[in-house]
């Protein structure tokens, strides 16, 4: 007998995203399943968007598209969808994406479960994720506006629904739906960017894609990893870094429009945010990004530091990158 849906789900999750395994249980009941069924559903859709190797294009738009219309609100027999999405499991080598992606029924099973207009609203934001990575399957990030453009679909569309979810559950005033309106975007180009600058090196080598403007920093492929260049390898991980920081004013402003009884939701963003932030130090001036033997990560004594004290760490680390 399989498990009930939202049991599935929480099972499943610590398998595909070790960081979202830790942070979604620290979310408010009110939300919690919304996000993480959410979550899931965006997982699924980033599968044939990043887990199909070598790339079909076409096979992976067409799989993208049964998906977003797998979570749409339409009414019609999904069976045929199901089957054909699950027809393609052999295409993703990670076995925990694979196994999730063979469940999309039960997935669909939990998000048929939620309000009408919170469907509504997720599709929306997963139908603009699917078109926004259909547009750069075959196309490189060459300007830092590119990579912006690029960063708002796979994650600014995840901070856009997060926020109409919170208006929507909650009773929050003008003015702070007005600012977390105005920076949910900020947010998720933020944390994007991070693991973006972070895994240049492992997509360089390993991947067919990666997503540093390299035409506006006037630097090849093979420039990047040879180590005879290295002075403009590093000045380019220092314009990309600058780029980064630009969206910590965002955060701060985000953080500080959430109300204070989505206590849940507040360290969430704290937890994910102030983790960016400790990686942005940890990448800054260090050549191992490029030539280190494996990804720079935050050690497990400040990742301990940051759980003991989310909120305090971000609120500090946060400012001190804000220009005035």
């Amino acid at each position: 007998m399989r498990d009930d849906p939202i049991k599935f789900a929480k099972n499943i999750l610590k398998d595909v995203s070790r960081s979202f395994a830790l942070t979604i249980p620290m979310l408010d009941n009110i939300i919690k399943d919304e996000v993480l069924i959410t979550y899931l559903q965006d997982r699924i859709l980033d599968n044939f968007e990043d887990e199909i190797h070598p790339a079909d294009i076409e096979l992976q738009k067409k799989m993208m598209d049964k998906v977003s219309r797998v979570f749409s609100t339409e009414d019609y027999d999904r069976q045929a969808d199901f089957r054909e999405i699950k027809a393609q499991n052999n295409l993703i080598a990670d076995q925990a994406l694979s196994k999730l992606n063979d469940n999309i029924d039960i997935i669909y099973q939990a998000y048929q479960n939620f309000d009408l207009e919170i469907q509504k609203k997720s599709h929306k934001w997963l139908q603009e994720m699917n078109l926004g990575m259909q547009k750069y399957l075959n196309k490189t990030v060459e300007t830092f506006r590119e990579l912006d453009e690029y960063c708002y679909y796979v994650a600014g569309t995840v901070g856009g629904f997060l926020t109409e979810l919170i208006i929507y559950k909650l009773d929050l005033s003008q003015k702070d739906q007005a600012i977390l309106l105005e920076n949910f975007n900020e947010a998720g180009l933020f944390l994007q960017k991070v693991n973006l600058i972070r895994d240049i090196k492992d997509d360089l080598e390993n991947r067919e894609k990666h997503f540093w403007p390299l035409k506006e920093l006037k630097l090849t492929e093979a420039e990047l990893l040879d180590r005879e260049n290295e002075a403009k390898t590093m000045a380019a991980l220092e314009k990309m870094l600058e780029d980064l920081i630009k969206h910590t004013a965002a955060l701060k402003k985000y953080y500080q429009a959430l109300p204070e009884n989505l206590s849940g939701y507040r360290k969430f963003f704290a937890v994910n945010n102030a983790l960016g932030l400790a990686t942005v130090e940890k990448l800054r001036d260090n050549p191992a990004v490029f030539y280190g033997d494996k990804a720079v990560k935050v050690s497990k004594l400040a990742f301990a530091n940051i759980l003991r004290a989310p909120e305090k760490y971000f609120l500090k680390h946060c400012s001190k990158h804000i220009r005035d």
